[in-house]
C-alpha cells in the first residue's frame, strides 16, 4: 500500500501508511523497552506489563468508538508491536504472531533439512521445529476462521475475548509459578 500510494504520489497516504509502520515498530520497542527494564527489577514480571499494557489497548479500542479508522489501527498496530515482540523475546525467536510468510519460509528450509540431517538428535529436534511451525500456521488459520465470523457479529467487541484470553494466560502463569515457588520449598525441606 505505501509503495502503490508513494508511487501514484498519493502523498497524504504515503504518511499515512508510514504512521502505521512506526506504530508497529514503536510497539516492538516499547515492549522490549518494558521488559528490558522490569526483568532489572523483577525476572517474572518483565512480560506481565506488555501484556496488561495490549490488555488496556485492546480494551480501548473494543468499548470506545473512534471516529478515525487511521488512529484505531495505529493503536492495533501498536498492540501488535507489541504483542509480536514479547513473543519473539519469550520464545528467544523461534516463534512470530504476526506473519506467515517467515513462517512458510522457516518450514520450507525445515522440511528440505530433513533430507540432509540424519542423527537422531538432529532428526528429534527439526521435527519438534516443524511440527511447532504446522500448529503456529493451524493456529492462524483457525483464529483467522473463527475471528472473521466473531467479528461478523461483534465488530471490535471481539477484542474483548482477545483480551480475556490474556488475561487468562496470566492467571494461568501465576497460578503455575505459585506451584512451582511451593513444590522448590517442599523439595528443599527434604
Amino acid at each position: 500500500m505505501f509503495s502503490r500510494t508513494f508511487v501514484s504520489e498519493e502523498f497524504s497516504n504515503v504518511v499515512i501508511y508510514l504512521w502505521f509502520l512506526l506504530s508497529f515498530l514503536t510497539g516492538a520497542f516499547c515492549s522490549n523497552l518494558i521488559s528490558e527494564t522490569i526483568v532489572r527489577i523483577k525476572v517474572n514480571l518483565s512480560y506481565v506489563v506488555p501484556i496488561l499494557l495490549e490488555i488496556i489497548l485492546l480494551i480501548t479500542v473494543a468499548t470506545l468508538h473512534f471516529n478515525q479508522p487511521d488512529i484505531l489501527a495505529c493503536i492495533l498496530l501498536f498492540a501488535m508491536g507489541l504483542q509480536n515482540a514479547l513473543v519473539t523475546r519469550v520464545s528467544q525467536s523461534v516463534v512470530r504472531t504476526t506473519h506467515l510468510t517467515g513462517i512458510f519460509t522457516d518450514l520450507g528450509i525445515e522440511l528440505s533439512q530433513l533430507l540432509f540431517y540424519k542423527t537422531s538428535n538432529e532428526n528429534f529436534t527439526l521435527k519438534r521445529s516443524i511440527y511447532l511451525k504446522l500448529a503456529i500456521i493451524a493456529c492462524f488459520f483457525a483464529g483467522g476462521i473463527v475471528g472473521g465470523f466473531a467479528y461478523y457479529y461483534l465488530k471490535l467487541k471481539v477484542l474483548l475475548i482477545a483480551s480475556l484470553a490474556l488475561l487468562l494466560a496470566l492467571l494461568y502463569d501465576y497460578i503455575l509459578l505459585k506451584f512451582y515457588v511451593i513444590k522448590r520449598k517442599v523439595l528443599h525441606r527434604h
